[in-house]
């Protein structure tokens, strides 16, 4: 009886055996721990580069010629200069509204104010007068002229003649014009002030997208916070290993640190997407304005 007894026990301890073995491997599940480095080598690295935008003010040009019916045009000077531009093997200039505005206002104000020079006694520039009209430029260039000429042609002859004057009618970096032309009392004597406003607005070069570098840095903030979740996550995994009578939570807490494994690394793959494109368009952008 007792060799049937010991095989009894035997067997009784297998079956235990066994079963212990199921039930470890069933509920001991696989903790997926490697989650992907956070934006290794994606980071933002081509920022905006600043640029001294450039201001070329010549001489003030006075005429030496009084003609005694003086009319000067806006449409006049453009055309004119244009003329000059074409002759030159250059683009013609792009009438520009806003640039039009500047030279009137820079007109106006040395007749209200009694001078003749590129920058005010108070500091008011072409470029000040852009920057409150909020107009955005990479270039800017300004000549002014005092006298009564005889005609639009004349006028532009007396610019062509002068090489500073000149050479912002034909720099090949200005795309834009805006000219005014008044007529008014200056130092007791009716005269007439032309302005040429010159310039490349920023508006050619492509812009980068404001919206886009905000999403990338609520995205990396969203990150960072997932990352302190999971971290977290792994430290009570740690801590609950040798715990057999916590194997349900265990296992809850396997299965969030796994999905949120796979929520980091979705968005880690979203965000270098992102990053590279943005790059790319700061890269574009400061390609243009240094050109």
């Amino acid at each position: 009886m007792k060799p049937k007894s010991n095989n009894t026990i035997r067997i009784l301890l297998c079956v235990v055996f066994v079963i212990a073995i199921i039930w470890a491997v069933k509920g001991s599940p696989k903790v997926e721990l490697v989650v992907r480095d956070f934006l290794d080598g994606a980071r933002i690295e081509n920022l905006i580069e600043n640029f001294q935008k450039e201001i070329r003010n010549p001489g003030a040009l006075i005429g030496k010629i009084d003609a005694p019916e003086t009319v000067l045009t806006k449409a006049g000077v453009m055309a004119f200069t244009n003329r000059e531009r074409r002759n030159a093997g250059l683009t013609v200039f792009l009438a520009d509204a806003e640039l039009d505005r500047v030279a009137l206002e820079r007109a106006r104000d040395m007749f209200a104010k009694g001078y003749f020079e590129h920058v005010s006694p108070s500091g008011e520039s072409a470029s000040t007068v852009a920057e409150d009209i909020e107009y955005e430029y990479i270039t800017i260039g300004e000549n002014i002229a005092l006298g009564n000429f005889a005609d639009d042609e004349t006028l532009v002859q007396a610019w062509m003649d002068s090489p500073g004057h000149k050479a912002n009618i034909l720099h090949n970096k200005f795309t834009h014009l805006g000219v005014a032309a008044e007529k008014g009392l200056y130092n007791g004597k009716q005269t007439w002030i032309s302005v040429q406003i010159f310039s490349r607005p920023m508006s050619e070069c492509p812009a980068v997208s404001a919206s886009l570098r905000a999403t990338i840095q609520t995205n990396t903030d969203e990150l960072d916070q997932l990352r302190v979740r999971i971290d977290v996550l792994k430290s009570e995994l740690e801590e609950m290993k040798g715990d057999r009578g916590s194997r349900d939570e265990y296992n809850a807490k396997v299965e969030e640190h796994n999905a949120l494994a796979k929520e980091i690394n979705e968005k880690v793959s979203a965000l270098k997407s992102q990053i590279a494109t943005y790059n790319q368009e700061v890269k574009t952008y400061n390609s243009c304005v240094g050109e």
